[in-house]
């Protein structure tokens, strides 16, 4: 085999395994970022040094988790070394993941209601550490098991485990308290 035979077969291998996993890598970038463009740029940096070690990848295993970890240590090294990127909100279609609704098509009400929970499940999100954040975008967000998750961030199950478990408790008292205060504004509106 040459070459250029090689490098084709590895080009052809990327197209098929990681190229379609560039939406759910940019929502997880967007979720770390909060910034599209940040996200947009740590997406194409993934792909980049994705492509250029591909060959390291191994058939059969999760590209997803691979390309994933490959994220997360371009973004720590960003986001630790320089400081520029920080978390704003989550994305809409990633709060969707965490607040399920039913199927039917719902009241105007409903609806409303439903967006109200979405903004208050951001803003909860938002106001997570950033380990915490990392733990439930992995693992709710992005459906990675705690083992891969816990590769991805290089550190230990455990580890993972903790912090899912942290995040969870802050986030059930952020979303309470929110909860709170919209149930005061309903009950003082006329």
């Amino acid at each position: 085999m040459t070459t250029a035979e090689t490098e084709a077969s590895i080009y052809e291998r990327f197209e098929e395994t990681a190229l379609p996993l560039h939406d759910s890598i940019y929502r997880a970038n967007l979720r770390l970022t909060g910034d599209p463009v940040a996200a947009q740029d740590l997406t194409q940096e993934t792909y980049l040094r994705a492509f250029r070690s591909f060959d390291s990848f191994q058939a059969g295993t999760n590209c997803r988790a691979w390309m994933l970890q490959i994220a997360h240590n371009v973004f720590c090294r960003d986001y630790r070394g320089r400081r520029r990127i920080t978390y704003r909100n989550a994305n809409e279609d990633d709060v969707d993941v965490l607040a399920q609704f039913r199927a039917d098509v719902p009241s105007p009400e409903e609806e409303a209601l439903r967006q109200l929970d979405r903004e208050a499940l951001r803003r909860a999100l938002a106001k997570l550490p950033e380990p915490y954040r990392v733990a439930v975008t992995l693992v709710e967000l992005q459906g990675l098991s705690c083992e891969e998750a816990a590769a991805v961030m290089g550190t230990p199950k455990g580890t993972v485990l903790s912090r899912l478990y942290r995040a969870r408790a802050r986030l059930r008292r952020l979303l309470l308290s929110e909860f709170g205060r919209a149930r005061t504004l309903v009950r003082q509106s006329p």
